[in-house]
């Protein structure tokens, strides 16, 4: 899914894609005698507005409301059951599948909290958890928010046709009264569709994504793809550096520094890099933190190895997701752990993912590992032999 930060957002927004809630202005949060079901509905406009706008504090208003309506019924389902909803969105994954699993006792056959439980089990690289919960949650309710965990999962696997038949299914099966949805649905076909180089084809998704919802941040990020698949490269950067003010992400900063090096501007690019780190770092303010984003960049950029892989072993120590094995492999990689690197690098392409990334780490690093296999002279010797 392009970079770890990508990632986290899709999933997140695939958590809180079909929320079937009404939803309130973020300008009247419930009163103090509110039901859970007002929470929820808060809760939800709150986290699709971080979505929006890459900001997490309407995060941090969305659990204080939630968790404040709990204080006073603490067995209110419909606030409970988004809460898991909310820690998804602030990467605290265990909190999550701890909200989510007290909710599928209460209510048993409601496929949401399957999906809150998947979505933070392949955060945590427990796939054949997550599979078993988006199964159940298909099964239970085969919805739009149903047939895009199973893209994404397909996706994760490698099956990117597979993945775009089930996205089309989630757009298909989202209501006209849900632009932003439908719009979010548009764009992720747009990024399945470049994966297989159809530049055309993603052109066309995002512009469907850019009429439902005019302005989508998704349908943005496309046009810009599109545009460097193009070769057009100013238009790109017109693109990225509108976004970026609209709403910041590490990822959109690291495509302007990557773009201005291909025009050859190392110190606008080196300040976007540094932009970059310093989104990442700031959301740990309001977001567990997650290190893995940090230690790519580092390590794509080859400085700071130590601490790229100091950052990537604290990421790996909690989860194992493959994009953060990729990127421990690479700070590995970087820092002349050949061994170390090719280990990780195992445990980022086990999915089968066809991400061009990992992939590409992956060839960098097993090429590596066999020059070292071969020894220093003839090639009769390993790098391990006595001899």
């Amino acid at each position: 899914m392009s970079t770890r930060q990508r990632l986290l957002f899709v999933v997140a927004a695939i958590a809180i894609g079909a929320i079937a809630a009404a939803i309130y202005s973020r300008e009247h949060p419930p009163a103090a005698k509110g039901v859970g079901r007002e929470a929820a509905a808060f809760a939800a406009d709150a986290l699709r507005r971080a979505r929006l706008e890459a900001n997490g504090g309407y995060t941090l208003e969305a659990k204080k409301v939630l968790e404040r309506a709990l204080e006073r019924e603490p067995d209110d389902y419909d606030a409970l059951r988004m809460l898991g909803a909310v820690y998804m969105s602030q990467h605290r994954f265990r909190d999550a599948i701890e909200v989510g699993t007290r909710a599928m006792r209460e209510h048993p056959k409601d496929a949401w909290n399957y999906g809150v439980v998947g979505d933070a089990h392949i955060e945590l690289g427990e796939y054949d958890e997550a599979y078993d919960a988006f199964d159940t949650m298909a099964r239970l309710r085969p919805d739009a928010a149903a047939y895009a965990r199973i893209a994404y999962a397909r996706e994760l696997q490698g099956r990117i046709d597979g993945a775009i038949a089930s996205m089309r299914m989630a757009a298909e099966a989202t209501g006209a009264q849900d632009p932003e949805s439908l719009a979010w649905h548009y764009a992720q076909i747009g990024n399945l569709l470049l994966q297989k180089n159809d530049v055309e084809g993603a052109a066309r998704e995002y512009a469907r994504a850019e009429h439902a919802f005019p302005g989508h941040p998704f349908a943005d990020a496309g046009r810009a793809k599109v545009a460097v698949a193009r070769g057009q490269f100013d238009d790109a950067l017109t693109i990225y550096r509108a976004l970026l003010n609209k709403a910041p992400t590490s990822e959109t900063a690291i495509a302007i520094g990557d773009l201005l090096t291909r025009k050859g501007d190392a110190a606008g690019a080196e300040a976007m890099y540094a932009r970059a780190e310093a989104i990442e770092r700031d959301a740990w303010l309001t977001e567990a933190r997650l290190t893995t984003n940090v230690a790519r960049m580092l390590a794509e950029r080859g400085v700071r190895t130590s601490e790229a892989v100091q950052l990537a072993e604290e990421a790996a120590r909690n989860r194992k997701d493959i994009f953060t094995m990729d990127a421990l492999a690479w700070a590995y990689y970087r820092a002349g752990r050949f061994a170390d690197a090719e280990a990780a690098s195992r445990q980022a392409r086990r999915t089968g993912t066809v991400d061009r990334r990992i992939l590409a780490h992956a060839g960098a690093i097993d090429k590596s590992v066999a020059a070292l296999s071969r020894g220093p002279d003839t090639g009769t010797r390993t790098h391990s032999s006595p001899l």
